[in-house]
């Protein structure tokens, strides 16, 4: 199978040659990241370190007219590699999907969806079997609906925390995709000061009656 390319810059080269000596996320293997090892036409092994799981990634190179060319899949984690934390992006990426899919019903976001399952596939241990079922996102946008109707119709609850559970909600939606723990214990990002409140009410609450109970 041929190789796909993309052009990468001597700028960028040298950008990630220096990301590559701070960030902890990534090792290099063999060859040097820069402007010999392109124009050698070296092949690029790094190791991606993900929680406690290495992979071993390979991108070739080349150099035509003066210019340089890697592998196109290395688009992927570029940005990573020179802004650093793969799981922060893991679950940045998979936020920003479920958010736009919601946002724009008329859009299909098939590209978005094969982008981001081959992203994941070759960041951490996803199925892309279960990944094409969860981010599907006819899927995403029924269960969004499902649990709007559910939250909107219940009366007990005010505008603050209808408003507060539905993103609360989603929040764990994506956590499920990501399927990293920890962040089951977050909140959402884009709550506003009047859900921070409310969610630290719920949490007192929640604290005391822990207390009165043990």
């Amino acid at each position: 199978m041929s190789e796909n390319f993309m052009e990468i810059t001597k700028e960028d080269i040298e950008n990630i040659d220096n990301a590559l000596k701070s960030n902890a996320d990534y090792k290099l293997n063999n060859a040097k990241f820069d402007i010999k090892s392109f124009e050698k036409g070296k092949d690029i092994s790094l190791t991606q370190y993900v929680a406690n799981v290495e992979n071993e990634l390979v991108f070739q190179t080349k150099e035509e007219n003066g210019k340089y060319y890697i592998s196109e899949i290395f688009n992927l984690f570029m940005d990573n590699i020179i802004n650093g934390n793969v799981s922060r992006d893991v679950f940045q990426s998979v936020s920003s999907y479920f958010h736009d899919v919601i946002a724009d019903e008329n859009n299909d976001f098939e590209d978005e969806k094969e982008e981001l399952i081959n992203f994941l596939v070759l960041t951490e241990e996803y199925d892309a079997n279960k990944l094409e079922i969860d981010l599907d996102p006819s899927k995403i946008r029924q269960d969004y609906k499902k649990d709007y109707d559910v939250i909107y119709s219940d009366d007990s609850l005010n505008r603050v925390q209808k408003s507060l559970a539905l993103k609360e909600l989603l929040h764990m939606s994506i956590c499920q995709v990501v399927n990293d723990i920890d962040l089951f214990f977050t909140r959402p990002h884009d709550l506003t000061p009047e859900e921070h409140s409310e969610k630290n009410r719920q949490e007192q609450k929640s604290l005391e009656n822990e207390v009165q109970l043990s």
